[in-house]
């Protein structure tokens, strides 16, 4: 081998930018794996022993009492004043009891069905919606407004 007659070339010089980019490449792509890592990373799982404890919502009953009776007796004089058909007033007495009771109780019987609120402890709203469920969906307008808007009013006078 010592008759091998090749040339040996040192290290060639490279310009010191070369340098850096590389150096910046691989600070890249190593941010990239750390991002990586962490988006696919293990989250913890929520449950109810971490959760925070909300404070309960106070809800002055009287304010609230007030406004739902006057809500009831518009829908009344609405009627009265023949601006709305007595099956649209039973609706809005009816979802304005729920509403109340939303509000009031914290049980969301806004969009419930009567074979939902009946599964619940609320037998007063249970018993009124009942009553009401016939003067609701009637087309045939039977039905007092006036005994239903004082039921309704009893009702949320009641709570």
């Amino acid at each position: 081998m010592s008759g091998d007659k090749t040339p040996f070339y040192g290290p060639i010089s490279y310009s010191p930018v070369w340098l850096v980019l590389g150096l910046l490449f691989l600070c890249i792509a190593i941010m990239i794996v750390v991002v990586i890592l962490y988006l696919t990373r293990r989250k913890e799982i929520k449950t109810v022993s971490t959760l925070k404890i909300n404070a309960p919502k106070v809800v002055n009953m009287n304010v609230l009492r007030d406004k739902y009776i006057k809500l009831i007796n518009e829908a009344e004089e609405r009627y009265k004043k023949r601006q709305i058909k007595a099956s649209q007033c039973h609706q809005q007495i009816s979802l304005l009891v729920r509403l109340f009771y939303c509000e009031g109780m914290g049980f969301h019987a806004d969009v419930m069905t009567l074979s939902d609120i009946k599964k619940s402890h609320h037998t007063g709203l249970i018993e009124f919606i009942n009553s009401y469920y016939p003067n609701e969906f009637d087309t045939l307008e039977k039905g007092s407004v006036a005994d239903s808007a004082e039921r309704a009013r009893q009702l949320v006078r009641s709570q």
